[in-house]
Formats: C-alpha cells, structure tokens, sequence
C-alpha cells in the first residue's frame, strides 16, 4: 500500500450526536485529514429524529446508504446522494430513518454551524472531527464536547 491510499476500517461505535437538538442522531469519523481538510463520515438518523439548523462551511457529497431522510431543498432513498455548497442553510430529518456517508471538503477547516433555537451557534471544525476520529463510544462518553467545539452567539459570531 503507498502513502496515496489508505484502507479505513468501519468504526465500530456510533457517537450520539451530543448537542441539543440531534437527539436521535448518531456520527462515525471515518477519517479526518488536516491536509486536504477532507472529512469522511458516517450519519445515522433514528426514525423520528432531526439535526439542528446548520450552516455547511464546507461542500457535502451524502450518499444515502438506508432508508429515507429529507431536508428544506427535497428529500432522499437508498441510493441518492446529496450534493451541497458552501453555506448550504438547512435542516435534515428522517422521519423512517436512514444511514449516510458524508464527503466533507473545507477550504479552511471550517465544516458545520449549528444554530441552536437560542441563537448559539456550535461549530463543528477540524478539531471536533479529530477529536472523534475512529473513536470507541466508551472512549467518546469521557470527552469533554464543549472543548471541542466552537461556541458563538449572534454577537461574536464571524
């Protein structure tokens, strides 16, 4: 194998998504490159569960590998794929469930905004898709997450 490729294996855990407004959804970081400021991910939805209102500081290719989920822009079956820009604004949902994987490409390492109901905005950047790299769920429940992500309000917001 060169230093070209790379043979991931499957995380064993998925992350309970620990930020309010996620419940239901679930996370595995495939891989998180500093270099290329590419994220490989994997996003589960349980039925009846929603994320967050986020903004995308990154371009998004979601391949739906089960069921159906949906966001502001149409909604997706196994097989479909999601192509998003930078400073895509939406909120996904899954109504049956559904399981993802998700291409993040960063200009600057800057990925997801969550706006929460309160005007808090949690940004998910290289360092929180570090942090959660091929982690264990045992090794994720001692993680501080507020270390790991930027937390702004409407005032110190760039």
């Amino acid at each position: 194998m060169t230093e070209d490729m790379s043979i991931l294996r499957t995380p064993k855990d998925w992350l309970p998504l620990a930020i309010p407004g996620a419940e239901g959804t679930s996370i595995k970081i495939y891989k998180a490159d500093e270099v290329k400021q590419r994220v490989l991910v994997g996003v589960k939805f349980e039925p009846g569960s929603k994320s967050p209102r986020h903004i995308h500081h990154c371009t998004a290719v979601a391949y739906t590998v089960s069921g159906t989920w949906a966001y502001d822009e149409g909604s997706f079956e196994a097989g479909d794929v999601a192509y998003e820009n930078l400073g895509n604004d939406h909120t996904p949902w899954s109504d049956e469930g559904a399981e993802l994987f998700i291409v993040f490409d960063s200009p600057d390492g800057r990925y997801i905004e969550n706006i929460l109901d309160d005007g808090t905005v949690l940004h998910m950047g290289m360092p929180f898709m570090k942090a959660l790299e091929g982690i264990s769920l045992a090794d994720y429940a001692k993680l501080d997450m507020m270390s790991i992500v930027e937390i702004w309000d409407e005032s110190t917001k760039n």
